[in-house]
């Protein structure tokens, strides 16, 4: 017959829920009592198992936190019941209980997984030193295993935490390489027409929208209108007024505004757009406080997302800077326009009168005609000469603003370059002769023929022969050179008067420049001629610079394109011959 717990084996309620439950298995009652006694007053759990059989039934039910087990159990063993309780709880403290004789099996416990063990006959105090010992290491390992528990949680928290940044990261950096290299694009072209298609289409590309509309407001007025479209046709009175609608929303409230059609809905209608459209996302386009319109981008499946919006934010904040710009670009074209073309009247509107006046002083000065005393000739001397100089002016500016406009007339043909250097001589004799100057003219004999507009060309080393004459002393010299350069032709006029300093060689080519703008400087003019200069010898394909010495003078340089070689008559015949030969 199977034995049974007795009565008094079924653990006492405890005073505290969280007291430690301990497992007796014994088969001596003397000792069963002693402890159960003993223990229960020290305020554990106690469940007794008088064999091994009840022991291993109970352990799943009762989970102790202690084990006491005698080694030497009819039927199943000590060690069988410590192997069970390990393995459903690998922290659970198994005490064995041993004689004197047996030790060496206490000893093979230990081995396999016992805490300790006692030997009979034991010490109560002894015995409650080990179980107090055992229970403090299970609570150690216990908590240390909690607390491995909550790192590991801690790193599991950590690795997500790092894996978001690590995308968020990523998402930046794209973001940005992409905002970058869209930038790059857009800034390609300052049109403002090329520029606004360039955005509306990069719009649509950034979040996958099937269209981008952007409409700008108008100038002087509240109205915004459709300015450019991408994937889209816009139809007739394509504007619309802030407040109305979803754009008037977004230009009222100054933020994003975003439509989704819900289903069954009516989709949206955008104004100057006959078809509608299932998602709308508008963003106010503004750079340094001022509104400039409204970015629509239309279309998009599964809707426009806030990182979408927070996206196109970034993109819109760039595109209105450029936008801006171009804006300002175009003003200033129109206006750098309206001065080139009123500049141009004006200056045309004076030499007609002025032909007149010099014309007619010339008349007076003919001693054929009129009869003048010495004083009556020096002031028609004067007065011809300051007409002489004014008509130089009107023609600088009148040329400069033909430059502006890319109107001023240039026919290039196949020519020699030394008349035109003399030419330019020829022009400033009187110059020359009055300031006493030496002018020297180098040209190498490997000259070859330019491809030039001669006047043009006459002028530039005119001007540049006119700049060394006004800074060179009376009876200096000046030296005029060409020569094959680098593949072209490179012309120089050397003088050896102050020179420039290096902080003012930048200011040479600039319009309406002078190195010295004071009232009393020697040299007057409008300060155009060098920029003048520049423009015809880039027309030319060429480059024109200066090299410069404070104290030891300057060097003008420019270059022209050589012309091709010319084909000989008879290379021809012989080649057309060849080809004849190789027909027949």
């Amino acid at each position: 017959m199977r034995a049974r717990a007795r009565p008094s084996e079924p653990p006492r309620a405890p005073a505290d829920a969280r007291a430690p439950r301990l497992l007796l298995v014994e088969d001596e009652p003397t000792i069963i009592d002693v402890l159960n006694e003993f223990l229960s007053a020290h305020g554990y759990q106690i469940l007794v198992c008088s064999n091994g059989e009840i022991a291993i039934e109970q352990l799943p039910v009762f989970k102790p936190d202690l084990v006491i087990t005698d080694l030497n159990l009819p039927g199943v063993s000590g060690l069988e019941v410590m192997r069970l309780a390990k393995s459903l709880d690998a922290d659970a403290v198994v005490i064995v209980v041993t004689g004197n004789a047996s030790t060496s099996s206490a000893i093979e416990a230990l081995r396999q997984g016992a805490y300790d063990y006692v030997t009979k006959p034991f010490e109560l105090l002894e015995v409650h030193q080990i179980i107090e010992r055992g229970l403090a290491s299970r609570r150690l390992q216990q908590t240390n295993q909690r607390l491995l528990e909550e790192l590991r949680q801690a790193n599991q928290t950590l690795q997500r935490h790092e894996s978001e940044l690590r995308e968020k990261v990523a998402l930046a950096t794209w973001q940005m390489t992409t905002l970058y290299e869209v930038g790059k694009e857009i800034s390609a072209d300052l049109e403002l027409e090329p520029r606004l298609r360039i955005i509306a289409e990069k719009a649509c590309g950034l979040v996958g929208a099937r269209g981008a509309i952007i409409y700008l407001r108008q100038e002087g007025s509240e109205e915004f209108h459709a300015r450019a479209a991408y994937g889209l046709e816009p139809g007739a009175d394509a504007s619309f007024q802030p407040g109305v609608g979803l754009n008037g929303a977004a230009v009222f409230e100054q933020k994003a505004a975003r439509h989704q059609s819900a289903p069954g809905a009516a989709d949206l209608a955008l104004p100057g757009f006959a078809e509608r459209f299932f998602s709308v996302m508008a963003l106010p386009m503004t750079a340094e406080g001022q509104l400039l319109g409204v970015l629509n981008v239309i279309d998009k499946l599964g809707n426009f997302s806030a990182d979408d919006e927070n996206f196109l934010s970034l993109y819109v904040a760039e595109a209105a800077i450029a936008i801006l710009n171009s804006q300002l670009f175009e003003r200033t074209k129109s206006l750098d326009r309206l001065k080139s073309e009123f500049v141009a009247v004006v200056s045309h509107e004076i030499r007609t009168p002025l032909t007149s006046i010099k014309g007619a002083i010339e008349l007076l000065a003919d001693s054929r005609y009129f009869q003048n005393t010495d004083q009556q000739g020096k002031l028609l001397a004067i007065a011809g000469a300051n007409s002489e100089r004014l008509m130089l002016l009107i023609n600088d500016i009148l040329d400069f603003s033909k430059l502006e406009a890319n109107r001023l007339p240039m026919s290039r043909e196949r020519q020699r370059l030394e008349p035109v250097i003399q030419q330019a001589v020829h022009n400033l004799r009187t110059l020359i002769e009055d300031h006493k100057i030496r002018v020297e003219t180098q040209l190498s004999p490997q000259l070859p023929d330019v491809s030039i507009d001669a006047h043009r060309i006459t002028q530039v080393v005119t001007n540049l022969l006119s700049n060394a004459i006004k800074f060179s002393t009376d009876g200096g010299e000046i030296e005029i050179a060409a020569e094959p350069w680098q593949g072209r032709v490179r012309v120089s006029v050397r003088d050896h008067g102050e020179g420039i300093a290096t902080g003012d060689l930048p200011k040479l080519f600039q319009r309406f420049s002078q190195l010295d703008s004071s009232s009393t400087r020697k040299a007057g003019g409008t300060g155009l001629g060098l920029v003048i200069s520049r423009g015809i010898i880039e027309q030319h394909d060429g480059q024109i610079w200066v090299e410069s010495v404070l104290g030891q003078g300057s060097v003008f340089y420019f270059t022209l394109t050589a012309a091709p070689p010319l084909v000989d008559a008879g290379d021809v015949f012989e080649s057309g011959s060849a080809a004849a030969d190789t027909a027949r």
